[in-house]
């Protein structure tokens, strides 16, 4: 799900997504003298002088949710009631823990209503604790606004997910049709399916990108892959006549291997995962 920086035009719409969440959580349960000042336009004036700071998710012409970071602070998070159990907002909270993350913070922190439980087992889905009741200094046109809170913290360097991954890997063909055939039926998932061209998803998001050749140098191929359980893996292989070889134990690595040739020669590695045979 693609998660971008706010531009200009669409303030009025990313308004009404904050005016209309704010709305639906926090209207019941905060002070009405503070409610009066959460208007239409004060989101937007917000917004605007917070912009570059602003990340979206959805179309220009249609975003649907959208999240501001502030120093450490997890600032706000809305998503349109449309949006909701998407994996829209998850996406958007990701985002923004990476951009932390990527800024040296080592614990990020947010305040979220007293009695906005919705938000809160978002949160706490997602790894955040709450660590007690703060004063939150809330602005508004009569200046700030002192508010109890929920305030929760993450620590955001905690085994996380590296930035980066993978993107694609390339293997020569001269037989398209029957390499593609292959991909699928070791697990990949296919994107695009052309002549000279086809691109194979992998876990993970990496893509591979099958290319026509006339004449292909076989060998091993440019990559090895690996799965949760090699044996059930070995064994599916056989009955759909691949070939595997014997699986062999490679107890400096802490892995299980066999090998697969692909129809074109080209000799495809696969790996037991650390996690095989463990419980999930």
């Amino acid at each position: 799900m693609n998660v971008r920086t706010a531009t200009e035009a669409e303030l009025d719409l990313l308004a009404s997504i904050w005016y209309d969440g704010w709305q639906d959580a926090h209207a019941r349960i905060l002070p009405a003298e503070l409610a009066r000042h959460r208007t239409l336009e004060s989101f937007r004036h917000r917004l605007q002088s917070n912009l570059q700071n602003v990340r979206v998710a959805g179309s220009p012409d249609e975003p649907l949710g959208l999240c501001i970071t502030s120093d450490d602070e997890l600032y706000q998070l809305y998503v349109s009631a449309s949006a909701r159990g998407s994996g829209l907002a998850a996406a958007l909270l990701t985002d923004a823990e990476e951009r932390l993350s990527s800024l040296g913070v080592q614990t990020a922190w947010l305040a979220c209503a007293i009695g906005n439980t919705r938000a809160a087992k978002f949160y706490e889905k997602h790894g955040w604790n709450r660590v007690g009741n703060m004063t939150s200094q809330l602005p508004t046109p009569d200046g700030v606004f002192p508010l109890e809170v929920w305030r929760y913290e993450k620590g955001l360097n905690e085994a996380r997910r590296p930035s980066v991954g993978v993107a694609h890997v390339v293997l020569e063909t001269n037989s398209m049709e029957r390499s593609s055939q292959f991909m699928r039926t070791i697990g990949m998932r296919p994107i695009f399916d052309g002549p000279e061209v086809s691109v194979y998803e992998m876990r993970g998001g990496t893509h591979l990108i099958l290319m026509r050749k006339d004449t292909v140098v076989t060998g091993d191929a440019p990559f090895d892959l690996m799965v949760d359980d090699l044996h059930a893996t070995h064994e599916r292989f056989k009955s759909v006549g691949l070939a595997p070889s014997p699986i062999e134990a490679r107890p400096a690595i802490d892995h299980e291997i066999f090998t697969v040739r692909e129809p074109t020669g080209h000799v495809i590695t696969f790996f037991s995962s650390h996690a095989s045979g463990k419980p999930t």
